[in-house]
């Protein structure tokens, strides 16, 4: 029987955790040295210990809320660099054999996680010659592609556009596989030797087309580049967020993270009650928690996992509404995002509500279907895919529009600027409140940007 990856988490106290954890990055044997201490009580148990990442240190409430005298993350939006702060526990990667898992979990000090795997939201898009594959992408009848031109059109940029605002001055991380920075305006990112540094991946790479998305909205936007899916679990996106969390420690940013990925089945609960998809506990969970914390804007994709069109990817278990939307994708202190194309009409796989964790899932819709990256004379070309598809691409266009209205007010505490998104969004058929095809519908920058000028003082 294989192995079972795991995240442990071990009591650990750690004075000046980020100092730490950056001395690890930049060192192969201080990172093996930091995880074969922190192993060091959990011997005789077989556990093979992954060495990829240093142990991510996680902060207590009272750290991250600035609780009892303590600064608190919110400190982190500023544009300097804030102290240092103690870490209570530590998360390790590892492999134990399935008939030790029990035995691990009555060490003292000690909490065991699943390492479950991620899947990036389909990329591939169907042509409306390609039937098998539009049956996964597009319910007929199919909606032809358009330009990332009429995507701005129906944004309402231009007037923000005109006025000198194009997202310049904002950071907007991005958390996928990688981008191609000879292209896309990658001014950095996660970087350890060994590793995929921002800006190498290739140009028909999912993450280059969540780059171009952005662009939509925000062209002056600065990126970084976070490509955990070289390790495509949640061991890799929790040392992403770390990352995220140390960057805007030194100087507040990125101000927007776009994520296109997800899980695309539902497991027994039974036999998996820690999964990420139940355990709001979760070590990922609690540190994009921290993140959010740090005045950071998060968007989520919704997921590609919706009826009567989920993408081929998705287990039965994890289709339609009430079961596609899970994880960190359903979190209340995030920005999930559903799919419409450029009619208004939400697209048959974009995942439906309500969420698992928090119901009122989605929050909005953005577009999708649209030349960007991918398409006739675009970077990309169309050999991997025809045009920019899925929740993967509305995702990274609602934080454009997020990064977009940041150039124009400035910094804005991240409840508020979602609290004007969620207020500006329009339903074609005149609905109003929330509803769990495309939440409080779609996303219009023009209008948010009147709701935030209202509140000006």
């Amino acid at each position: 029987m294989p192995k079972l990856r795991v995240l442990i988490e071990l009591d650990q106290p750690q004075p000046e955790a980020f100092t730490r954890h950056a001395a690890a990055l930049r060192s192969s044997l201080e990172t093996f040295r930091q995880s074969e201490s922190a192993a060091s009580k959990l011997s005789g148990l077989g556990l093979e210990i992954i060495g990829d990442y240093p142990p991510v240190p996680l902060f207590q409430e009272r750290v991250v809320r600035g609780l009892e005298g303590v600064p608190g993350f919110a400190a982190f939006a500023a544009p300097t660099t804030n102290p240092d702060m103690p870490a209570a526990t530590v998360v390790l990667r590892g492999e134990i054999e399935p008939d030790r898992l029990e035995e691990l979990k009555t060490r003292p000090g000690v909490k065991v996680f699943p390492d479950s795997r991620l899947t990036l939201y389909p990329r591939k898009a169907a042509g409306p010659k390609d039937k098998e594959s539009a049956s996964q992408v597009d319910c007929p009848p199919f909606q032809p592609p358009v330009s990332a031109l009429v995507i701005r059109s129906m944004l309402g940029v231009g007037p923000l556009f005109q006025s000198g605002y194009r997202g310049q001055g904002v950071v907007v991380g991005i958390l996928d596989e990688g981008i191609n920075g000879s292209v896309y305006p990658v001014a950095g990112g996660f970087a350890r030797r060994n590793a995929q540094l921002p800006g190498q991946a290739s140009i028909t790479s999912h993450g280059s087309m969540c780059a171009a998305d952005v662009l939509v909205a925000a062209p002056s936007a600065t990126l970084f580049d976070y490509p955990f899916l070289g390790i495509p679990d949640s061991g890799g996106a929790l040392a992403m967020f770390q990352a995220v969390l140390e960057q805007r420690r030194r100087n507040g940013t990125p101000q927007v993270l776009s994520n296109s990925y997800g899980f695309v089945g539902v497991p027994r609960k039974p036999s998996n009650p820690n999964h990420e998809i139940y355990d709001l506990n979760h070590p990922l969970h609690r540190k994009i928690r921290e993140v959010v914390a740090s005045g950071a804007v998060v968007f989520f994709a919704a997921g590609n996992c919706g009826s009567p069109c989920p993408s081929g990817r998705c287990l039965p278990s994890g289709i339609g509404p009430g079961q596609s939307i899970h994880g960190s994708n359903s979190l209340s202190e995030v920005i999930t995002i559903a799919a419409v194309n450029c009619h208004g009409t939400r697209i048959g796989y974009s995942s439906q509500g309500p969420g698992m964790f928090h119901p009122q899932k989605p929050d909005l819709a953005a577009y999708t279907h649209f030349h960007g990256n991918f398409g006739p004379g675009r970077p990309g070309g169309q050999s991997e895919s025809p045009y920019d598809n899925g929740t993967s691409a509305a995702c990274p266009v609602a934080a454009g529009v997020a990064a977009l209205l940041l150039s124009v007010f400035g910094p804005l505490d991240s409840a508020v600027l979602k609290a004007a998104l969620l207020e500006s969004a329009w339903n074609p058929d005149g609905r109003t409140g929330w509803n769990p095809e495309t939440g409080c519908g779609i996303l219009s920058a023009s209008t948010a940007c009147e709701k935030l000028s209202e509140q000006r003082p």
